[in-house]
């Protein structure tokens, strides 16, 4: 045992310790992007992913139809894509935040809040335009996504310190130039995008991993206190909506 005098000078800090967070190997971010691939080569095939009737035949958002009890456009509209640049830029940024955000999440909490942000995204694109709307993409999904993104680095701004608070400023200004860009750019349904953040904003600070450092037989470490069944009201609370929203929407544009 060491004995410090008060004329000693006083034992150095122990070294700042990083325990790794819990992560989860990704697995929807690459199957989804593989079925957005998939779709778009047999749209290809049938006879071109630009050509109305090929979208509509493969489940567009279409107003007309769902206005016909096609409801199920709304879903599978988001596998598919209009050219092989909005492809591109989907699956890239898909890539981009969708591996990073499955890691954090896990396989179940981020494929649901995938899945009701592209509904909310399609709901919202539908609801605006109705019977003038034809319309495809994932970009209400990994709009929501970046959306799940900027929610669980703003809950954990103080854990990340800078770095933290600078990938919440960036992901601000990647939503600031995708909606400029929605906006004035003709063709772009930045309604499916808008309605996708927010739905994924929302279901991600839901949703997002709350952290705590748990005492070990060999060392502590860092495990998430948040799943799907814990906090299995935020998406419950997505589907109610959803399921009042759609027949609200479709009653409008009926009337």
């Amino acid at each position: 045992m060491s004995h410090y005098s008060e004329f000693d000078p006083p034992p150095p800090p122990p070294p700042n310790a990083y325990l790794p967070l819990p992560l989860s190997r990704p697995f929807f971010a690459y199957i989804l992007l593989a079925a957005i691939a998939i779709v778009f080569f047999l749209m290809e095939l049938a006879g071109g992913s630009t050509e109305p009737r090929v979208l509509i035949r493969f489940g567009a958002n279409y107003g007309p139809l769902i206005l016909q009890g096609e409801i199920w456009r709304l879903f599978t509209s988001m596998f598919l894509h209009i050219g092989l640049m909005h492809l591109f830029f989907n699956a890239y940024a898909l890539f981009i935040f969708g591996v990073e955000m499955e890691r954090l999440y896990g396989p179940d909490r981020f494929i649901v809040i995938y899945v009701l942000s592209g509904l909310f995204g399609s709901l919202v694109s539908f609801a605006f335009r109705g019977p003038e709307m034809l319309s495809a993409g994932a970009s209400g999904a990994i709009f929501g996504v970046i959306g799940m993104n900027l929610a669980y680095f703003l809950t954990h701004r103080d854990t990340f310190g800078q770095f933290g608070r600078q990938r919440v400023m960036n992901t601000l200004i990647v939503i600031g130039i995708n909606l400029f860009f929605g906006f004035t750019v003709p063709a772009i349904d930045n309604l499916a995008h808008l309605g996708g953040l927010i739905a994924g904003f929302a279901l991600g600070y839901g949703l997002a991993p709350r952290y705590k450092v748990v005492d070990m037989v060999t060392a502590p470490r860092v495990v998430d206190t948040i799943s799907l069944l814990n906090r299995w009201w935020a998406p419950a609370l997505g589907v109610i909506l959803l399921a009042g929203g759609i027949p609200l929407a479709v009653s409008f544009w009926s009337s």
